[in-house]
Order: structure tokens, then C-alpha cells, then sequence
């Protein structure tokens, strides 16, 4: 059975505005593989003087349901403090392989408690140990962070440690560049970032740590659609570990529905 791939979180890295008062955002997503579509990703941003909260719908289709999970949820709310992003909970929700599983992170400053875990952690996987997880926020989070600095200085550099309720990852973006992406249709200047992540803590046993550790890299190009209005991704390309590599393309932006 191949293993699942990592869907394609860092697409957000750019959804936050800085606007006090800012109309939520929503962003509309199409994964494909070797150009065959195989998901759908949504995502909204709402983001209100000293608070956020992003959520993401992700349905896989077509092909891409028998390697992706039919469908996945996802939310995170917390505060902002100038640049930096403090989050209070998360959530995720969706099937993997006939299973139901449902994560629920609570943060006490820096530190994340997991409220909730379905299923619980089984015997096949080594758990990260409570100080491994401190320091660590959630995906979302991690990336309204980033976007939120690629904002205010137009550059992509910038590290984060992840905790996702059964793993520890380490990740960073540097900046390569402006220029005219590869997208058509689109002819402005777009910033081109490199992306990375690394599994640091939550092994399989068995598994090869040099090998299950290895980063995993990703392309994106953020552009801005209008005055005042934050950086969105145009795409967003990563490899995968079989049949070829992932590409995610925007499709639609615009104000969440009410």
C-alpha cells in the first residue's frame, strides 16, 4: 500500500491580511497528479483585530480517492500579537482508509495539549513525548505566521515546528525570487518561495528514521490580487513519493459566502 502523501497545507502560507477590519477570505483549490485532478481544497480566512481563524474542506475526487482521504476538516482560531500568531485550538476531522479520525489540539502558551485523539496512538507508531511537542503550534497557524511576516517583509524566510497530534515536523521557507509564473492567464510579478519539511519525532517502528526523516521540498509562487490585499498562492507544486509530482493551482478567490 503506498503511503499517504502530505496534502498541500502549505498553500496558506499567504491567506492572512494584516486589515483590522478585513472581509473574510475564501480560496478555492485544484490538486492534480501527473495532471489528472484529485482533490478539492477550500479554504476560508477570517482574520478581526487581534484574532484569526482559518478552516479548510478537502474532498478528494475522482482517482484520488483511492490513495486520499474522501474528505478532511480542518480549523484553527487563536490571537495575533504584531507578526506573531498565538494559537488557543485546533481540529481536524475526516476517514483515512475506513477509519474516522478526529484530532483536537488545545494550546496553553506555547505548549499544545491533545484533548483529543480518534484513534488513540497504536503500538506501530512512537509517540512524541510531551517535550518534543512544546514550542510546536499547529499547520495553520504555522502558516498564517509565515504569511503574515511574507506580508510585512516580502520575503518567504522564515522557520516553524509542527505538532499535528502524531507528529513532530520541522519546516522552512526561503525566498527565491520574484517573476512572471508559469501560470496562464496571469502576466503580473509573483514572489517565488522554496518550501521544506522534515519529520522530526512520531516514527514508525520499523521505519527508517535517515529515510522517514528525509525533507521533503515544495515550490510555491504568491501573488497579490489588488491594493491592500494579501498575497494569495497562484500555485503551489511539491513532489510525491509515487506517480509523480502534485501540483495545486487557484481557481477561484473571492469574499467568504455569509
Amino acid at each position: 500500500m503506498p503511503r499517504r502523501p502530505a496534502l498541500p497545507v502549505l498553500v496558506m502560507l499567504a491567506l492572512a491580511t494584516p486589515a483590522a477590519r478585513a472581509e473574510p477570505v475564501e480560496a478555492d483549490y485544484a490538486l492534480s497528479q501527473a495532471g489528472v485532478p484529485v482533490m478539492d481544497l477550500r479554504i476560508v480566512v477570517d482574520v478581526s483585530g487581534d484574532r484569526y481563524r482559518l478552516s479548510t474542506v478537502a474532498r478528494s475526487r475522482g482517482v484520488g480517492r483511492l490513495f486520499l482521504p474522501r474528505e478532511q476538516i480542518s480549523e484553527a482560531e487563536g490571537g495575533l500579537a504584531g507578526r506573531e500568531v498565538l494559537p488557543a485550538r485546533y481540529r481536524a476531522e475526516g476517514e483515512w482508509r475506513g477509519t474516522a479520525r478526529r484530532t483536537v489540539l488545545e494550546y496553553l502558551g506555547r505548549t499544545p495539549r491533545l484533548a483529543v485523539l480518534e484513534p488513540p496512538e497504536g503500538p506501530d507508531r512512537i509517540p512524541v513525548r510531551p517535550e518534543e511537542a512544546d514550542g510546536t503550534m499547529d499547520a495553520l497557524s504555522a502558516l498564517l505566521r509565515l504569511s503574515r511576516n511574507a506580508a510585512a517583509t516580502g520575503r518567504c524566510d522564515l522557520t516553524a515546528a509542527v505538532f499535528d497530534g502524531r507528529r513532530r515536523l520541522e519546516w522552512s521557507s526561503r525566498t527565491l525570487g520574484t517573476g512572471t509564473p508559469p501560470v496562464p492567464g496571469f502576466s503580473g510579478q509573483a514572489l517565488r518561495c522554496a518550501l521544506e519539511s522534515r519529520l522530526v519525532a512520531g516514527f514508525r517502528r520499523g521505519d527508517d528514521p535517515a529515510s522517514a526523516g528525509r525533507p521533503r521540498q515544495a515550490e510555491a509562487w504568491l501573488a497579490q490580487f489588488g491594493a491592500g490585499r494579501p498575497p494569495m498562492p497562484l500555485r503551489v507544486e511539491f513532489p510525491s513519493t509515487f506517480l509523480g509530482a502534485f501540483r495545486m493551482d487557484l481557481v477561484r478567490l473571492g469574499p467568504s459566502a455569509p
